[in-house]
């Protein structure tokens, strides 16, 4: 007897095509196989998820400084008002174009971004999981085994009619590959998966409006005024303090602004190389190695598990140089993206009136009532744009494991009193 009932190998062919005396392991339909974590751990538990997000920090955005253009023009003279004596005799030219003061208050709300979901899918190429229905002599024909053997050469020595799976040799290509479960009742020779991993990024923020603190306009000669009917005109020179008020509204664009990241993620793997029976028929080679399901104890005496994988993923060696490389981790998370947002439109504000904060009589005693009703119209403010400074959003930490199912890996060591069982139908 060389191979129990339970001791799972491989085949790349059709699922109306199995062997004879083999059945489909459909434990590991859409499954991944991963080692258990150690020798004394029992297998068949499930894990892993076929797609992944990531959650992330609140950030917010302050927003950047900007200013607007005042203009406080004048008007022509007219009488005073009613029952006043005093009045304007000449035009008051207004005041030069000045800016308005620093920003106050605005920037955009704290919020957390939304990671698109993602698959886990490392690159694949899908399989059937065969096992005897009772015990066989060998492995049958065009029937895949795993080695960790560094000497092994095609169709040589003990591996004679043995070749690798390198899409030579009329073999499958499974370099660089995860073997996955083919889906239930469907044939292998799937393939699909990336290590590149992207996500598309989204949040949307709300708008906190924003005033700008007073400024004051330049010196404007003054407009005349006669204080007294039949006195002389009073030139008065001034200034103004302006502020604006919050607009109406300042919406953003792209609120929910779109960013990629990528990187390159797959699960820990460890690598061993996959081998196919083509010898046209059923030929066991000693160290070849199988998977498990049942129990630590009830493994065959005739195979004997290994460390080699211990909690690692299977991925398929490209040559004997690979054998036993590691790479790739169960979690990632991904580089910070910096973006900004700006408006949707320009904005404008509405100033506060005409605060009437200096002034100078070049002749008389009246040097504050400056009337800006009667000399003056009201402050015109320019558009602008807001822009917003940039604020960093980042992924917390999130699981790439694939669906997988826990296997051990056992590695056949011939019957008593022979290494090698060749030939056995």
């Amino acid at each position: 007897m060389a191979i129990s009932n339970g001791v799972i190998f491989i085949w790349t062919g059709t699922n109306a095509n199995i062997p004879a005396g083999w059945e489909r392991v459909t434990a590991l339909d859409s499954k991944y196989p991963k080692a258990v974590a150690n020798t004394s751990t029992e297998p068949n538990t499930t894990g892993g998820s076929a797609t992944h997000t990531h959650t992330s920090p609140a950030h917010s955005h302050t927003l950047q400084n900007h200013t607007h253009t005042i203009t406080i023009s004048g008007i022509s003279s007219g009488a005073g008002n009613a029952g006043d004596s005093r009045e304007n005799a000449t035009d008051h030219t207004g005041h030069a174009p000045f800016t308005s003061g620093a920003v106050s208050g605005g920037g955009l709300s704290s919020v957390t971004s939304t990671y698109a979901s993602v698959s886990n899918d490392p690159p694949y190429y899908e399989v059937i999981y065969i096992t005897p229905t009772t015990a066989v002599g060998g492995l049958p024909n065009l029937a895949l085994a795993l080695s960790e053997d560094t000497g092994f050469t095609n169709n040589t020595g003990k591996y004679n009619g043995y070749y690798l799976c390198d899409g030579t040799n009329s073999t499958p290509t499974l370099a660089n590959k995860y073997l996955k479960g083919a889906g239930t009742g469907a044939d292998a020779g799937g393939t699909g998966g990336s290590t590149t991993n992207v996500h598309t990024l989204t949040h949307t923020h709300s708008v906190s409006l924003h005033t700008h603190v007073a400024a004051t306009s330049g010196a404007a000669n003054g407009f005349s005024q006669r204080d007294e009917p039949g006195s002389g005109f009073v030139r008065h020179d001034h200034t103004h303090q302006v502020a604006l008020l919050a607009p109406a509204s300042d919406p953003i664009s792209a609120a929910d602004i779109v960013l990629t990241t990528t990187e390159t993620v797959e699960p820990a793997y460890k690598k061993l190389l996959a081998i196919q029976n083509r010898s046209g028929t059923v030929y066991t080679p000693t160290d070849i190695i199988g998977l498990w399901l049942g129990t630590i104890a009830d493994i065959p005496t005739n195979f004997e598990i290994i460390s080699t994988l211990n909690d690692k993923h299977l991925k398929i060696a490209s040559n004997t140089g690979e054998i036993s490389n590691t790479g790739g981790s169960n979690t990632h998370t991904h580089s910070a993206q910096d973006h900004t947002h700006t408006a949707a439109g320009t904005h404008t504000h509405t100033a506060n009136g005409l605060e009437h904060v200096s002034g100078t009589s070049v002749s008389g005693s009246d040097n504050s009532a400056t009337r800006d009703s009667q000399v003056h119209t009201q402050p015109t403010v320019t558009n602008e744009t807001s822009v917003y400074n940039t604020a960093t959003t980042t992924a917390e930490s999130s699981s790439n494991e694939p669906e997988y199912r826990t296997v051990a890996f056992i590695k056949y060591k011939g019957e008593k009193g022979a290494s090698i069982l060749l030939n056995l139908i």
